[in-house]
C-alpha cells in the first residue's frame, strides 16, 4: 500500500460528480428528508400486477391449448362437410339459394373460428408459433 501509482492524466473529482468512495461523498449523491419506501412500494405494486397479467396470460394460454384438439377434431370435418354440401347444393339446387348461402356461411363460420381460434393462440404465445400449433 505503499506505493502509489499516480496517472498521468486523472482528472480530480469535481463538486456535482458522484464519487464512489463512501468516505468521500459529493454533495449531489447525499438525499436529506424523502422516504425510499414510496417509490419501493411502487414498484413492488407494479411489478406484482405484471406478475398477475402474466400468470392470467399463461393460464389461458394453457386452457385454450388443452381445448384446441377438442374443438378441431370436432371443427374440421365439420367445415369439411358444410363445404361439400355447399358445393352439392350450389349445383344440385340452384332455385333455393337460401339452402346453398346456408351451407356456405356456416363452412366459412366454422374456418373462421379454427382461423380466430389460432389467432388468439398466437397472440396468447408472443413468438412460439411452431410449437404452440404443431
Amino acid at each position: 500500500m505503499a506505493k502509489v501509482v499516480k496517472f498521468p492524466k486523472a482528472h480530480p473529482s469535481g463538486a456535482g460528480e458522484r464519487v464512489l468512495d463512501i468516505t468521500r461523498r459529493s454533495a449531489s449523491s447525499v438525499k436529506h428528508g424523502g422516504s425510499r419506501f414510496v417509490p419501493w412500494c411502487g414498484r413492488a405494486v407494479a411489478r406484482t400486477f405484471e406478475f398477475l397479467i402474466e400468470f392470467v396470460r399463461v393460464m389461458v394460454l394453457t386452457l385454450l391449448l388443452w381445448f384446441r384438439p377438442i374443438l378441431f377434431v370436432v371443427i374440421r370435418p365439420l367445415s369439411g362437410f358444410l363445404l361439400i354440401a355447399f358445393v352439392i347444393c350450389l349445383v344440385t339446387h340452384p332455385a333455393n339459394p337460401q339452402l346453398v348461402w346456408m351451407f356456405g356461411l356456416a363452412c366459412f363460420g366454422a374456418f373462421l373460428i379454427m382461423y380466430l381460434y389460432d389467432a388468439l393462440l398466437v397472440f396468447l404465445s408472443r413468438g412460439n408459433v411452431i410449437n404452440v400449433l404443431n
